[in-house]
């Protein structure tokens, strides 16, 4: 299949490595620095030191072309800018959504389908750091959908689980960032095991309420979108969301707080 992938940040970067296995990869940036730096080296030495990404990735900062299938992989604060701009070159094609979050009272998949006028949508989400995917680390993710397309990952590193339960997936990816801050000031609190346990529990239950009320399905909850990212978000200090909560707990300086808080912002927007 032919993929183009809409950000070339960690996230974006990690999938193409993973994509271009059994596909057709591109990624697209509209920053022509970031491009012209991989199209050389093929690497990015900030967010994955070390590490070359596939020579069978193509890497654009101008859509040319029509793909079968579009990632958005993008900060969800910027998800309306930049699809307004690039509308007109993807239209009549393929979204799988990652990008997680909520921006103007919209999830992903709402401000999609308003900008492309698509009906066939995809939201791919689940405990996945982005330094697991591209070291082809074994995961699970669930993909929302009225299809399955998992073919296009390699089944090696990926499991797919698969729901048509969009707005379910949504939520549980969302609300997961606000919990594991509570969960890193837990942390941080230097309370029992057994306090984490319960607070974990009630973040279960409240998330399965939350979903019910928006209209998804609780069973949603009980997938590695729900209940997987749940528990990496809010159990490891790779997350920022955790560790924000954990320098909340541990009373660290205003200055910490704040430069940690804008480091968060694509995150919990």
């Amino acid at each position: 299949m032919n993929i183009l992938i809409i950000g070339a940040g960690a996230y974006g970067l990690a999938l193409s490595n993973i994509l271009s296995e059994k596909n057709n990869v591109a990624v697209y940036s509209s920053i022509k620095e970031e491009i012209d730096n991989l199209k050389n080296t093929h690497k990015n030495e900030k967010l994955f030191p070390n590490i070359k990404l596939s020579n069978k990735i193509e890497f654009i900062n101008k859509i040319e072309k029509k793909y079968e299938l579009i990632v958005i992989a993008l900060p969800t604060s910027i998800i309306e800018q930049e699809l307004s701009k690039l509308k007109n070159n993807i239209k009549e094609t393929s979204i799988l959504i990652t990008s997680k979050g909520i921006n103007n009272g919209k999830f992903p998949y709402q401000m999609v389908k308003e900008i492309l006028k698509t009906k066939d949508i995809y939201v791919l989400s689940g405990p996945s750091f982005a330094k697991d995917v591209i070291e082809k680390q074994s995961i699970s993710l669930t993909l929302a959908g009225k299809n399955n397309i998992q073919n296009i990952f390699n089944e090696k590193y990926i499991n797919i689980e698969h729901t048509k339960d969009i707005i379910g997936t949504e939520v549980c990816g969302t609300i997961k960032n606000i919990y594991a801050i509570g969960s890193g000031i837990i942390g941080g609190m230097n309370l029992s095991e057994s306090t984490k346990a319960a607070y974990l529990t009630k973040v279960v239950k409240e998330t399965k309420e939350i979903v019910m009320d928006l209209k998804g399905k609780k069973e949603t909850v009980l997938l590695s979108c729900g209940i997987g990212d749940i528990i990496l978000t809010c159990s490891s200090i790779s997350s920022r969301n955790y560790t924000l909560g954990y320098m909340i707990g541990k009373k660290k300086n205003i200055e910490d707080y704040i430069s940690l808080t804008l480091t968060l912002r694509s995150v919990m927007l």
